[in-house]
């Protein structure tokens, strides 16, 4: 008892000492206004943080203003900021202009039952649609260009069945010239070289900013107190204002917790969104809303996360074995694993509404698989996450590396491996059991998965890796006009204070592939315009300041073949092999033709629009395994998804016969 008090006193004491000395460095005594601190540094605007809304800012900021002085601040080191931006799957909605009322009936049904105000909601989705131009504008001055060979209609529509769902789009992201394939962080790329190249901007990584420097009476912002890389605070004069682009809270347990009651989550994307900017915004007087949407809006994606790493993995999306299923906290399934709920942003449609998929109030969940299935792919997604796209971690193809690192769980039986996850046994087992009789019914009883995707668990030695919800992004900050600007609980702005991108999104309940960084973007845009007086405007002359860049591309990093051993066509019957693949935007149907032995002809009969493939890369592969007459042949450099894809169908088509 005593040691526990003499730890509170202590902790105490640190936190006084700490408060102190933020006040000492933060006033002058006797001053008044703008005065009352002391500031180390003078800038026009302060930027908090280096993701694709910060970079959107700062960009903005100095095409309207090129004299202005711009301190950009990001907490990570250089290697590991980008923010969420540069770990996403970098898509930005084009939506073709005469279809603006369709997609405003879309994004207003998506944001029920608590929509924004009108008036704001309109703004944003007229300027989402205008914005494309101006972003090639941006990314053709550093030699990046939209992926070229999309057509109106590409995008995968989330929910169709809402209304205005028939709108034409585009979902696209940007890439180096001459390239047309995706490009792994590209988008954010684009926008951050442009910044790294403007002569009156000041980067400083590793410093983030801890306070807001506020008048107590008129609530002006003033500027900032940040800390350096060698932990020393200091103070910042920001004229014209302050820009919160910190991102969320993704990263706090605790905040997780207290907004939306989850037992346990992690992220996926950057592990430095700990909810910085909420706090310094509530302590600020901001109106706090959608820090609990009525779901999860970016979605609790399936995580797989190991110690060695403070984000997490993605576990596969598809697999083309199906001998493996999840189970909660007692041991039993618990939804219909076969759907492919990506394409909702981890949603499932339930009692007439679209929720969360259920792992977050199933705790804890296990993925169990047998050996075919650990041999068939990586049981890890290899091309986003954290840890694959800023660490560039490289997810062994046949898992065995993972397993020799204790992050998948290995045993001879069911038994054995229940015992290993702290199982028990014979619940276990008997789950198993349940699932194979249905597999050899050739129905699912318990929750309708697709028969096709079911195959037997029974090829020993079994595997099993615990699986924790993970969160690609919040929504939650200050309320915020369509200026960006920080609004307090009376819906007046607070002075000079600007948060942009998704601290405070507009988002408030389902998400649409793309929309994330469109907001970046359009709300970074707005925040620049405000501070400097001007109208919104789709001009921009970055081309006379700025050039490409000669480093750049970031990789990703596990894009290797996840393929087990191609099966030799010339032992296949003559005829036709038809099968469904999986793209990282939806399923598509391929067609493989066999005759003397021979495969004369691969087609994309269904779903061609689901691919990044151009036409030619699509080509060129398909030709490959016509002349070299086996499944066996390299993935096409930046398409190696879909390469995979294909042959994994085709192998898939194959077995069936």
């Amino acid at each position: 008892m005593r040691t526990n008090t003499w730890t509170r006193i202590s902790s105490l004491a640190l936190a006084l000492v700490m408060l102190l000395s933020i006040t000492a460095v933060g006033t002058a005594e006797g001053a008044t206004g703008a005065d009352r601190y002391h500031y180390d540094e003078t800038f026009d605007v302060v930027v908090a943080g280096f993701g694709l809304s910060g970079a959107t800012t700062v960009v903005e900021a100095i095409d309207i203003a090129p004299d202005a002085k711009v301190l950009l601040l990001e907490k990570m080191e250089e290697a590991q900021s980008g923010g969420n931006s540069i770990a996403s799957g970098q898509t930005v909605l084009h939506v073709y202009p005469d279809d603006l009322d369709k997609f405003s009936a879309y994004m207003w049904a998506m944001g029920q039952p608590n929509p924004i105000p009108r008036e704001w909601f309109d703004w944003w989705v007229e300027d989402m649609t205008r914005q494309p131009d101006w972003i090639a504008q941006v990314a053709d001055s550093v030699g990046y260009w939209w992926r070229p060979d999309k057509n109106w209609g590409d995008a995968i529509m989330e929910f169709p069945d809402l209304p205005g769902a028939q709108f034409r789009s585009i979902s696209n992201s940007l890439c180096k010239k001459p390239d047309t394939a995706m490009q792994a962080g590209g988008t954010y790329t684009a926008f951050a070289n442009v910044v790294k190249q403007l002569k009156n901007v000041d980067i400083r990584y590793e410093t983030p900013v801890v306070a807001l420097l506020q008048d107590p009476d008129t609530k002006e912002i003033y500027g900032v107190t940040a800390r350096d890389k060698d932990g020393k605070l200091f103070n910042v004069r920001a004229t014209k204002g302050v820009v919160l682009a910190c991102g969320g809270y993704e990263n706090n347990l605790e905040m997780q917790k207290d907004f939306h009651g989850v037992e346990n989550v992690c992220t996926t994307g950057t592990p430095g969104n700990t909810g910085d900017g909420i706090q310094m915004l509530m302590e600020a007087g901001a109106k706090i809303w959608h820090m609990r949407n009525m779901t999860q809006s970016g979605g609790y994606w399936l995580g797989i996360k190991v110690p060695d790493y403070p984000s997490a993995f993605l576990r596969q999306f598809y697999f083309p074995d199906g001998g493996w299923i999840e189970v909660d906290a007692n041991s039993e399934r618990f939804y219909n694993e076969s759907v492919y709920y990506h394409k909702q942003h981890m949603k499932e449609y339930k009692n007439g509404h679209w929720i969360d998929v259920p792992h977050w109030r199933s705790l804890p969940v296990h993925f169990i698989c047998d050996e075919s299935v650990r041999q068939s792919t990586t049981l890890a997604t290899v091309w986003m996450g954290w840890p694959i796209s800023a660490n560039g971690y490289r997810w062994s193809k046949d898992n065995q590396a993972e397993i020799d690192a204790g992050w998948i769980v290995k045993a001879d039986t069911i038994e054995e491996l229940a015992a290993k996850i702290n199982r028990d046994p014979e619940v276990l087992k008997a789950t198993i059991d349940r699932y194979n009789e249905m597999v050899e019914k050739g129905v699912d009883d318990d929750f309708g998965r697709n028969p096709e995707t079911m195959a037997k668990i029974d090829e020993g030695p079994f595997y099993a890796f615990e699986l924790t919800p993970a969160v690609v992004a919040t929504t939650g900050g200050a309320r915020r006009d369509t200026h960006s600007r920080a609004l307090d609980w009376n819906d007046n702005p607070i002075p000079n204070l600007y948060c942009v991108g998704e601290l405070g999104s507009y988002v408030s309940n389902l998400y649409q592939n793309g929309i994330f960084l469109n907001e970046c973007i359009t709300s970074g845009r707005a925040a620049a315009q405000h501070i400097f007086g001007v109208e919104q405007h789709d001009d921009y002359h970055g081309n006379d300041y700025v050039k490409p860049l000669e480093e750049d591309i970031v990789a990703v990093g596990g894009s290797q073949s996840t393929l087990k051993p191609a099966t030799d066509a010339s032992k296949k019957n003559d005829g036709e092999y038809v099968a469904s693949a999986q793209a990282t935007h939806g399923p598509y149907t391929v067609k493989c033709v066999v005759k003397d032995h021979q495969i004369v002809s691969i087609e994309i009969i269904e779903g061609r629009e689901n691919m990044f493939m151009t036409d030619e890369q699509l080509e060129e592969f398909v030709n490959k395994i016509i002349t070299d007459q086996t499944l066996q042949v390299d993935a096409i450099a930046g398409a190696t998804m879909d390469s995979e894809a294909i042959v994994s169908a085709i192998q898939l088509a194959f077995s069936r016969k």
